[in-house]
Order: structure tokens, then sequence, then C-alpha cells
């Protein structure tokens, strides 16, 4: 896993995508990989994870090894423009007519693909000594009905577009993403039932149809097992159980809490099961953390949990 120069963090949106690959970018920075995080349109609280404050469309350095970055359509298209006419000033004079821009917002898909291609464009670079600058791009694209749009795009391309510059670009963008030595999706969902519902189909779209390799699965946000561990705390609470009016009135929250907690984890066990057979990944358990806000602390607690994974396979 260390080796992969792009990792695809896709998922349900809700089910800690962005979280999972904040904390994998950490731990891929502190294995010494010069890593990118290049989300797509996300939130801004992730610079607050990384404790770092807003990431917008430049690459700012979060800490050693760690760079993040904020896509979005408008920058990327400039971006790859500026690359193509070289000048800023031919840049405005072709790009920023009127007309142009208005054949450019009818092309479909030119969104989604300025981004992807940005995101592989990071996987290509390589600095004034001609080493790579970004060993791994960690790739937080968007939920799954428009992840699985944007991985389309380099294959369409190819199939209806003459031979040209825009195609062999999209070859190199195609090879590199069903290229199982280069890159990985990771499928992150919660052990409920929408969520896994969309990360089996995220999954079989993958292999079957883009032909990306699946790497892992992430199963965010469990309630601890606590009941299953310790049989005799099970026992002793079972005999507390509708016995609340003849208990000090103040073990009433902490009982209904209680019941609470063995409910979720009953539900998370039974999609657990469910999931396994139905996305057949080496899988990941990462737990839900009760805290008032995710913050690098808290990144670093998945990052550890992230390790064994990432680091062994």
């Amino acid at each position: 896993m260390l080796d992969k120069r792009l990792i695809i963090v896709a998922g349900k949106g809700g089910v800690g995508r962005t979280t999972v690959a904040a904390a994998l970018a950490t731990l891929y920075a502190r294995h010494g990989r010069r890593v990118l995080l290049a989300h797509v349109r996300t939130r801004q609280r992730v610079g607050e994870q990384l404790g770092c404050g807003p990431i917008d469309e430049m690459i700012r350095e979060v800490e050693p090894n760690l760079w993040a970055v904020n896509m979005n359509p408008r920058a990327a298209l400039r971006e790859q423009g500026l690359k193509v006419l070289r000048f800023k000033a031919v840049y405005n004079a072709v790009m920023e007519n009127r007309l142009v821009k208005y054949f450019l917002r009818a092309i479909p898909s030119l969104d989604e693909y300025s981004m992807l291609g940005k995101a592989w464009y990071h996987t290509t670079e390589v600095d004034e000594d001609g080493h790579p600058r970004f060993e791994t791009v960690i790739f937080d694209g968007p939920a799954t009905g428009h992840l699985v749009t944007m991985l389309r795009i380099p294959q369409v391309i190819l199939d209806v577009v003459p031979e040209g510059p825009l195609t062999r670009d999209a070859l190199l963008v195609h090879e590199l993403l069903v290229d199982p030595v280069r890159t990985s999706m990771w499928i992150v969902t919660l052990a409920e039932e929408m969520a896994i519902s969309e990360a089996t189909d995220l999954y079989h779209a993958a292999r079957d149809d883009l032909k990306i390799t699946p790497g892992l699965l992430v199963v965010n946000a469990l309630y601890p097992d606590t009941f299953e561990r310790e049989p005799r705390l099970a026992a002793a609470f079972e005999r507390l159980v509708g016995r609340e009016d003849q208990l000090d009135p103040r073990l009433g929250p902490l009982i209904a809490a209680t019941q609470t907690l063995r409910s979720r984890r009953e539900i998370n066990r039974l999609h657990l099961d469910r999931v396994a057979r139905e996305v057949p990944l080496p899988t990941v358990q990462l737990p839900q953390l009760f805290i008032p806000s995710l913050d690098r602390a808290a990144l670093d607690t998945l990052a550890v949990l992230l390790e064994p994974a990432v680091c062994s396979g």
C-alpha cells in the first residue's frame, strides 16, 4: 500500500470519507512518503482537523511530507490552461473570452474531468532535480455517484473522441486508474443499511466497470463492543434493565444511554456480517469517537488504527 501513486478514497456522503483520507495522508507522510491530499470541493473543517487553517485551491504544505489542496473546477481549468498556453496574457485572451467560456460550460463533465486530470498531473509532476514532487496522491473524491461518473470519463473520451491531444492525456489517466500496481481504491462505509448498499454497488462498479482495483474496506464509526467482550458485564446490565424504578434515579440516564449503545452495536454487528459477504476486501474497523469535534489528535488516533493495513498490504 505504501508504494501506491494514487489512492482513491470513495464512499457514500456522510460516512467519514474525508476524515479517513486525511488520517491516511498523515500516516503516509509520517512513513516518509511525500503526499498530496487532494480534496474535491470539500468543506473547510478538514483544515481544522489537520491543524493548518483553511485549505483552498492553492497547494499548501501542512507538515513535513504532507501537502493539501481543495480542488474546484474553475481553478483546475485555469491551472491546466496556463500550462498549455504558458503565458497569463494569452490565457486571459483565450480562456476568459465570453464565447469560449460559454462553449466550455456546454461541454458535459468538463468540471469533473478537470479535477481528475489535476490529480493525475500531480502523480506525474517532478521537481527541479527530476524527482517526483509527490510520491502519493490521496484523492478524496465526491460521493459515490459523482465519483463513478468522474472516473468513467477517460474511457468515454477514448471511445468517442478522435485521436489527438485530448485522447493522449485521457489514455494516460486511464492507464493510471486501471494499473493495480500504482492505483488502489479504498471504500469507506458505515455499518448501516444504505451505506453498505452503496459500498457494495461501488465495489462492483470499480472492479467490473471501471477496472479499478479495490484495495481496502474501511468500516467507520463503529460503536464499542463492550458487551461482546465482557459477558459478565452484559449479564449484570441485564439485571438492571426494567428495574429503574427500584434504583437510584440518577442511574436512569446511564441505563438509557447504555441501552442505546448496545442496540447500536447490535445493528453494527448485523451489518458487519453483511458487508463481509458483499464486499470481500481486507477490512479495517474504526471506532466512533465520542468527542465534540474531530481534531488533529483524533486524526492521529485513526491513523494508528489504519497503520497495520497500510504497512502489511
